[in-house]
């Protein structure tokens, strides 16, 4: 190698390591909402879902407001793999010992993940954890989700 392609290396190692490149993380808190009563239903619940990730492994915990006021806490795990997909089941209720609002089912979610800079977002569909995979009456809904914003940034 030429002196100045030598030179030009760890310049263009900072440029493409730079915050500019970056891409959005899982990491963090998403707000939004989730859709009861079906896949087609327009009933929504407020939701949030705090996440952490390590490599492809997610950890987390949902919340959800029910229509009386109260939260719904629980758990979460799962992977998220190459093509942004993520998986995730309630492994937990996560409530408190004053909290006696226990969950009728957990839920998995299928969910994809657009990492966009300026713009990311989660989407994708929850259903009933049962036994019964292909009964009419396992419940499912939709799922949107934005990253949340941060005060004064």
């Amino acid at each position: 190698m030429t002196p100045i392609k030598l030179l030009l290396l760890p310049l263009l190692f900072c440029c493409l390591h730079s915050p500019l490149f970056a891409q959005s993380t899982l990491d963090g808190t998403w707000e939004g909402f989730m859709t009861v009563g079906g896949i087609h239903s327009d009933k929504e619940l407020p939701m949030q879902l705090y996440i952490t990730t390590t490599g492809s492994k997610v950890e987390g915990r949902s919340y959800v407001q029910l229509p009386d006021g109260s939260t719904l806490r629980m758990d979460l795990w799962g992977y998220i793999y190459k093509d942004h997909s993520i998986s995730l089941v309630e492994s937990s209720f996560a409530g408190d010992p004053t909290n006696d609002i226990m969950p009728e089912f957990n839920r998995q979610y299928q969910i994809i993940f657009k990492p966009d800079l300026w713009d990311p977002y989660l989407k994708g569909f929850w259903q009933e954890r049962t036994e019964d995979t292909f009964n009419q009456k396992r419940r499912r809904g939709r799922m949107t989700l934005t990253r949340r914003k941060v005060k004064g940034v």
